[in-house]
């Protein structure tokens, strides 16, 4: 859900770096990487299908990924897009057809896995148990000009954003079929999104600095003004104790929580420079997760006493450690998705920079 459009320029860059020096490991032995076939793929956004496998979109690359958690097989299926990509006549010409800047993967209720398709402004669902593809046209071609919005399951469809469009949509699992919710506030930028366990659709308002909800039952909209520390409210993926949602906050560089039973907001900042929060998850003991775009590390709050924890992933950092870790990850591996799976009872993780993606063992 990264939203920086310098990032697709510097992917080259970042992969031919990465790895080239000596690599210093910590807990490596609770680490697993799983490499793209496909080279500078980018893997972005991740998840777990119903069947129990780990599922990834790539950001420069027209691939949905499958990763068996048990044999380590890694798979890859092409995604047969039916549009070219908006930005098309600025991309060199080596790469046209290939970047669809896509970075969103969730599961349907329905078994299937469902990937927005970026800057195509299509959306795509992969039949596991047939290998089937169906790309849908939302209908908006200038939903998604940046190319970041979220995707959440419902009980009867599939939520997603569109957020220079500033829309919510729902796919009807039977059919197909696509609702839109406008959101009131113009240009408010709708980018995370999660159904809450009060049954409401919560959703971030990057632009607007608010966070929303929206009511299934009757499509009205409800929304919360957010204060200046959480500017730039992005990826919300978290509910803890059946009331906190937690989001990041990329500009401030801050993970924050809204209770949704009295709208108040709470601020946790990461004192590291310009780490740059992108995703969040929770745990089995409710800690908060979240990836840093600067930083090759995975962190977690603990809500209880608002302590932050930095792992370090084994991989080169060129600082050596210079400034206590104040510096940023030199080169960084571009953390973008972060997912909890419960059955192994590890941490999830896409390195885009690195072309791979890796598991922690809690």
């Amino acid at each position: 859900m990264f939203t920086s459009t310098s990032l697709t320029a510097g992917i080259a860059l970042l992969s031919s770096i990465a790895g080239a020096s000596p690599i210093e490991e910590r807990q490596a032995n609770k680490f697993t990487y799983f490499p793209l076939k496909t080279a500078l793929a980018s893997p972005c956004d991740l998840t777990t299908g119903l069947d129990g496998k780990i599922y990834a979109d790539t950001f420069t690359s027209n691939k949905i990924v499958q990763i068996d958690r048990d044999t380590g097989e890694l798979n890859e299926y092409d995604i047969p897009y039916k549009l070219q990509p908006l930005n098309s006549s600025v991309l060199p010409s080596d790469v046209l057809g290939r970047v669809a800047l896509s970075c969103v993967v969730q599961p349907g209720k329905n078994g299937k896995i469902y990937a927005a398709a970026g800057q195509r402004n299509e959306f795509v669902i992969f039949d596991p148990s047939t290998k089937e593809m169906t790309v849908l046209e939302t209908g908006k071609p200038l939903g998604n000009l940046q190319p970041f919005n979220d995707a959440w399951p419902g009980e009867t469809g599939m939520y997603f954003t569109q957020t220079t469009g500033n829309v919510i949509n729902l796919i009807d699992y039977a059919t197909n079929e696509i609702t839109t919710y406008n959101v009131p506030t113009p240009l408010a930028g709708p980018l995370g999104l999660i159904v809450a366990s009060d049954g409401g659709v919560w959703f971030t308002e990057m632009l607007a600095n608010k966070i929303g909800r929206l009511n299934p039952s009757d499509g009205t909209f409800k929304e919360y003004p957010l204060p200046p520390s959480l500017f730039t409210p992005s990826v919300m993926r978290a509910e803890t104790e059946g009331r906190y949602l937690w989001f990041t906050a990329i500009a401030t560089n801050s993970i924050g929580r809204i209770d949704i039973l009295t709208g108040s907001t709470k601020t946790y900042t990461d004192s590291r420079l310009l780490a740059t929060p992108i995703e969040n998850t929770v745990d089995a003991q409710g800690n908060i997760w979240y990836s840093t775009l600067t930083r090759n590390t995975l962190n977690y709050i603990t809500p209880s006493t608002g302590e932050f924890t930095t792992i370090q992933q084994p991989a080169t950092d060129l600082t050596g450690g210079i400034g206590g870790g104040i510096l940023p990850s030199l080169p960084p591996a571009a953390d973008i998705a972060i997912h909890y799976e419960g059955r192994d009872n590890s941490i999830w993780f896409t390195e885009l920079a690195n072309n791979r993606v890796g598991r922690y063992r809690i």
